[in-house]
């Protein structure tokens, strides 16, 4: 009997800059030429990609950093889909090849700054600050992003689920990088709730699209990873960078739970420093404006419980090849059953819950194919 493996290949094309700056023409096929390449995107960061062509390519020529466009597409038994989509950033020429390197579109939102010190007061995350944010990405003169169109922008809500949630009366920011801005408001539009918020360029051939999701998260229960089965290795990311020694931090117990843990060893603290965690309670915590300060300390105490016993930090899973289809009825930000199985006792699982794929990386080359790997975390509960 023959074993057959389900064999993916994969398509780059580079695109002449067109309107706006925005893909235009397409110019070369590296498909034939391609030794290798690579493409990660995740959820609210930047994405970036490379390919290798032999040095000797009469293509290397004809392509311009910065100003081309990438396209890779995946071809699978299941479909042919755009997985990836950027820019062209920089090139390595060494002796025998010269290796691409490339930045998707929501990485040029590090290209651009937010004003000085503008003042948003006691608005909406959504509608009241990225959306303006937004509209001055598009309206900056020979801007990266001016071929971006602007999609749905939504209001992130508190744990009432009706409520959106706003900043304070001080909240502004300095010239920073919008990608940054952009980061930290999702993150703290989910504070205190169980919403997945989401800001996204969408990967799309001819308009790419900005989007703000408030709640972008499916449970895909008809789709789990196994180990052993189609899962060929994994890893954990046990959070030993989280581990602080505040006066003031919330730990997790040998025994399991958690409680809060004031630091008296000073062999301990000789040892692993003063490590100290802030948490600015007052400027967005998803809650009604009505709740009292003593209200938001526990909600904020509650939420640092719930985090600190949530496993894994980060599990990084390894499928098996063939095994998974990037975004073929699924997008980051959705959570997948993952079963793991106890090493040595078969009818146990060491880990058995949803968690969230928050990115996922891919490496194919014409010889060993696709190799695919998934970054998740725990879903919020």
């Amino acid at each position: 009997m023959t074993i057959r493996r389900r064999q993916v290949q994969y398509h780059a094309f580079i695109h002449s800059p067109g309107a706006n700056g925005g893909p235009g023409q397409l110019r070369l096929d590296l498909t034939p030429d391609m030794l290798y390449c690579t493409w990660q995107r995740s959820m609210n960061l930047g994405g970036a990609a490379s390919f290798t062509l032999v040095r000797g390519s009469s293509k290397v020529a004809d392509i311009a950093p910065h100003r081309d466009h990438l396209f890779l597409y995946r071809e699978s038994p299941a479909d042919t889909r755009l997985v990836w989509q950027g820019k062209v950033g920089s090139r390595n020429i060494a002796a025998g090849d010269v290796v691409f390197r490339c930045l998707d579109y929501t990485s040029y939102l590090q290209r651009s700054r937010t004003g000085w010190k503008t003042l948003y007061p006691t608005k909406k995350i959504g509608t009241e600050i990225i959306s303006p944010e937004w509209a001055l990405v598009l309206a900056t003169a020979d801007g990266p992003l001016n071929f971006v169109t602007a999609g749905t922008i939504e209001d992130p809500l508190a744990v009432d689920d009706v409520t959106p949630i706003t900043t304070n009366a001080r909240f502004g920011m300095m010239a920073f990088e919008r990608l940054f801005v952009f980061f930290a408001l999702a993150e703290m539009g989910m504070a205190n709730t169980t919403n997945n918020v989401v800001f996204e360029i969408t990967v799309d051939p001819t308009t790419p699209t900005f989007n703000l999701w408030k709640n972008r998260s499916v449970d895909r229960s008809t789709f789990a990873l196994y180990f052993p089965g189609n899962l060929r290795a994994f890893n954990y990311d046990p959070g030993e960078l989280d581990v602080t020694n505040d006066l003031a931090s919330v730990i997790k117990k040998a025994a399991g739970g958690s409680e809060l843990y004031s630091v008296d060893d000073a062999a301990s603290i000789a040892l692993y420093r003063r490590l100290q965690a802030a948490v600015t309670i007052q400027t967005l915590m998803g809650l009604d404006t009505s709740a009292i300060e003593s209200d938001q300390q526990k909600a904020a105490l509650a939420r640092l419980l719930r985090d600190s016993i949530r496993l894994p930090r980060l599990f990084i899973a390894l499928p098996r090849y063939g095994e998974v289809d990037p975004f073929n009825g699924w997008n980051l930000g959705d959570n997948f059953p993952v079963v793991i199985e106890k090493a040595g006792a078969p009818d146990t699982d060491e880990l058995a819950q949803y968690l969230r794929c928050i990115s996922i990386a891919a490496a194919w080359t014409p010889e060993a194919g696709e190799q695919l790997q998934l970054f998740m975390r725990a879903k919020e509960t």
